[in-house]
């Protein structure tokens, strides 16, 4: 009995140590394909708050049908700038850079990416990503702006975990349309940003342009986007600011 049950022992813990060993080199040999479907899925929503890419599909310069990747290199160009505003120069890839890690570092050690949306050598809108913390979660997302770095052009939610019917909402087109054609700056072009008001925008509100309306049942969800949309284009304020008179 006393061998039986041994044996049983130690086929147990063999069995364990060569499933182990095989789940982690499997997944150690989805690791990279993992960190590939992560970055096309940002890469797609870049394209989408840009209005590049639309009902899962779009067109490369010859007008045919072409992937994200594709799409991606046919209209974006993507770089970083610093905490000062400048252009970075580095070896890094733009794409990769995460925001929430870059303020853990020194301010004069930071940098953060930009994506804009060209035609030949003309810049046509600029994003920018966005995060922020929601009421369960930390949301992630990026927003477009026009070339004038003030009127949005479109805003994108593509992780979270806020509550479904509530909160999730901020993942729907009726939420995310509402941002575009809204102002960042206010008529001394400061930056005041975009608000997610509670229920909806009042036809008489002097600040109009720079609200929308809110989710029903998810006030604090909507104070998050506010909260977080505010404080990530802050950070690309010194930039903006030099492109803007760029621009004029």
């Amino acid at each position: 009995m006393r061998q039986t049950n041994t044996y049983t022992f130690v086929f147990i813990v063999i069995t364990a140590l060569i499933a182990a060993l095989v789940l982690s080199a499997v997944s150690q040999s989805l690791k990279d394909r993992q960190a590939l479907n992560i970055e096309n899925d940002r890469k797609k929503n870049i394209l989408i708050a840009l209005g590049v890419y639309s009902n899962n599909n779009c067109k490369s310069d010859s007008g045919e049908l072409c992937d994200v990747q594709c799409c991606y290199d046919n209209y974006i160009k993507s770089y970083a700038v610093d905490f000062n505003g400048k252009i970075a120069k580095g070896d890094f890839v733009p794409e990769r850079i995460i925001i929430e890690k870059e303020l853990e570092k020194p301010e004069t050690e930071r940098i953060f990416p930009v994506f804009t949306r060209v035609s030949g050598n003309k810049i046509e809108a600029y994003c920018i990503p966005v995060a922020g913390k929601g009421v369960w979660s930390t949301l992630y997302g990026y927003i477009a702006l026009e070339n004038d770095l003030n009127t949005v052009a479109g805003l994108t939610f593509y992780q979270h975990a806020e509550t479904p019917g509530l909160g999730a909402e901020i993942e729907k087109d009726w939420f995310q349309n509402s941002f575009a054609g809204k102002k960042i700056l206010n008529e001394k072009k400061e930056l005041v940003s975009v608000k997610v008001v509670k229920g909806k925008v009042r036809p008489d509100s002097e600040n109009k342009i720079h609200e929308v309306d809110g989710i029903s049942g998810a006030t604090l969800t909507g104070n998050g986007v506010t909260k977080l949309l505010k404080s990530s284009l802050a950070l690309y304020e010194p930039y903006f600011r030099t492109a803007r008179k760029e621009i004029k």
